[in-house]
């Protein structure tokens, strides 16, 4: 805004001069063609950046909103807040005094309600995790049951066939493709050789069978010479027909006995040990992959519990965080002092009114029942001993401005004192408040220290600073408005006796009203303070003083003084000395300038004259 005023106050009086010069040209209070020099000088030339800006504390302590925005939760809106200008003391920090109590009761209610569901999860994780010990004991348990079922499995076959049988028929049994073509072949070994069951039961059972048969026999032999014996007594009448008969009742019954004992022996062989020897080897077989299928349920039943009590405790855990953040936030709806201060609603810069601007006009706003956002700064306590000054560097002068250069302040409250500090810092990127109020200012933040302690500072107090960017001693300068540019030169004419002797130059630094003179003139010359017009249509420039001179230079053209109106002359004049004639040759030049920058310093605006005054390089800056 400082920059389109100083505009619109520079344009109006450039109406106001070229008017007046206008109107008393055409009186003849002023000779247009009067010609007016200044001589090239040597002396010091001070390169200075002026801006505007607002006094604030460097240092500050602020309370800012720290209560989160949550989904469920309504704005937050200040419940109450200490009068701006309020002085802590440190006592009131050590009394815990209360800057800004925020509205809480959205976040109480909704504390209430979490915090009842935290109960419910806390119940459940509870229960999971008894569940979880549980499947662990219960695991424990199946597991062993399984490992004893295996080895029980074991001793059953082992005491059958006993261990080197047993240990035979197990090895390699889980590649076996049936488990009655594996025990085969043992069995014939068996059959063959008894002897591999000795202190087996299965041995046992084959001995029984086999001492039947010989007693058997033997009762059968007995038998056999009892009826021998009885039948001579018989023939010698000392044994009855009964006892005789009975006699031989007893050798058939022992013949039977020895019958029955060589089949039980057979059906054993045949069908009880192979039965039995396969049965116990399946039962271990299956006790084995039941001991598998355990660890298997065991590892599943484990892993659900794992699962259910890791869920669990994840939302017991989240709920617990929410609950204690919610605490937190509402902690955070009472804002303490922490330091002694000044109170200050927000920032105590224009940023807050421009926050306030793109809320709405109501956000942003610190006053009681207005509502807060997060990170928003509501309280700031300066610290008065250290005070800068804010200004906005346009920029076109952005590039001259250093950290470190020296500065003048002066406040607009007290144009009598004048205070001294350097710059701090330039913000690297546009303001962006003000860019957003105004898209085509581009404006960048510098801050510039003061000098001393001054009771008279007061935050957002208006000031002028005026940067020194360069100082040089004894250099060539000129005017201005005295360097033209001609067909991407940069020229200044220089008085001599035949006329007017065009002369490129070489400019350097630059203020508003003078220019440093690198290389084309020297010092004592007279150059004249107003340049000829450029003329577009033959490439060259000169005063337009009479009807003569407009035939004179249309004759060296080529043109004859016929073609020429008598009256051209008068109209190049007006031409001159209007303030439209002016404007159009400026613009003329002033676009030329821009097209034909080079190395140089080329000037891109000037107060005056025909000529314009480019801005300085960033390698000279």
């Amino acid at each position: 805004m400082r920059h389109k005023k100083k505009l619109i106050i520079f344009l109006a009086a450039a109406v106001i001069v070229a008017t007046v010069w206008f109107l008393a040209a055409q009186t003849g209070a002023v000779d247009v063609n009067e010609e007016q020099t200044v001589p090239v000088r040597r002396g010091d030339l001070m390169v200075t950046v002026t801006e505007g800006g607002s006094i604030r504390a460097k240092d500050s302590i602020q309370y800012k909103c720290r209560v989160e925005r949550m989904r469920g939760i309504s704005d937050i809106a200040i419940l109450d807040i200490v009068p701006p200008g309020t002085y802590v003391t440190q006592e009131d920090v050590d009394n815990g005094m209360v800057l800004v109590e925020l509205d809480s009761s959205s976040l109480e209610d909704r504390l209430q309600e979490e915090e009842m569901e935290l109960a419910g999860d806390q119940e459940n994780y509870t229960a999971a995790k008894e569940a979880y010990d549980i499947q662990v004991i219960q695991n424990e348990s199946d597991s062993s049951n399984a490992r004893l079922t295996v080895r029980f499995a074991l001793l059953d076959l082992e005491k059958y066939l006993g261990k080197q049988l047993a240990a035979q028929l197990t090895k390699n049994v889980d590649e076996a493709e049936s488990l009655t073509g594996h025990v085969s072949p043992f069995l014939e070994k068996v059959k063959n050789d008894p002897n591999l069951l000795d202190g087996s039961s299965a041995g046992q059972e084959l001995k029984r069978l086999r001492d039947e048969i010989v007693l058997a026999e033997g009762n059968l032999t007995t038998a056999e010479d009892t009826l021998a014996g009885s039948e001579k007594l018989h023939e010698a009448d000392y044994v009855s027909d009964l006892q005789l008969e009975r006699d031989r009742l007893d050798v058939t019954s022992r013949q039977f006995s020895r019958e029955n004992a060589q089949v039980n022996l057979d059906l054993f062989l045949n069908y009880d040990f192979p039965k039995n020897a396969e049965q116990y080897l399946s039962d271990y077989v299956e006790a084995g992959r039941e001991l598998e299928r355990t660890y298997a349920q065991c590892r599943s039943r484990l892993a659900q519990a794992q699962a259910s009590l890791n869920n669990w405790e994840e939302r017991y855990n989240s709920q617990r965080n929410f609950v204690e953040e919610l605490r937190e936030q509402i902690e955070f709806c009472t804002i303490r002092a922490v330091a002694p201060g000044l109170v200050i609603y927000g920032e105590g810069g224009s940023g807050d009114t421009f926050r306030a601007m793109r809320r709405g006009g109501s956000g942003g706003i610190i006053a009681k029942g207005e509502v807060v956002y997060e990170g928003q700064t509501i309280i700031s306590m300066p610290d008065t001993a250290a005070m800068v000054a804010e200004i906005s560097v346009h920029e076109t002068e952005v590039d001259k401005v250093r950290a470190g250069q020296p500065a003048q302040i002066i406040m607009d409250a007290f144009p009598d004192r004048t205070l001294h500090g350097e710059v701090l810092e330039v913000a690297p990127l546009p303001d962006q408040q003000q860019g957003w109020m105004n898209p085509d200012l581009k404006v960048y933040k510098t801050l510039v220290s003061i000098d001393g302690t001054h009771e008279f500072l007061r935050t957002r107090m208006s000031c002028s600073v005026e940067i020194l960017v360069r100082d040089m001693e004894e250099v060539l300068q000129v005017p201005i408005q005295v360097v033209a540019n001609r067909g991407g030169r940069k020229v200044c004419y220089v008085e001599s006796e035949p006329g007017p002797e065009e002369r490129q130059v070489r400019t350097g630094a630059f203020t508003d009203t003078m220019v440093q003179i690198v290389e084309g003139l020297e010092e004592g010359e007279q150059v004249l303070m107003n340049p000829p017009l450029f003329d577009s249509y033959s490439g060259e420039s000169g005063y337009v003083q009479s009807n003569n001179a407009w035939k004179n230079r249309r004759a060296e053209d080529g043109q004859s003084e016929d073609e020429g109106s008598p009256n051209d002359g008068q109209a190049a004049r007006e031409e001159q000395g209007s303030p439209q004639g002016r404007r159009r040759s400026g613009r003329g030049e002033r676009g030329a300038s821009r097209e034909t920058q080079s190395g140089d310093n080329i000037p891109s605006k000037a107060p005056g004259g025909g000529g314009s005054v480019e801005t300085q390089s960033r390698g000279q800056n």
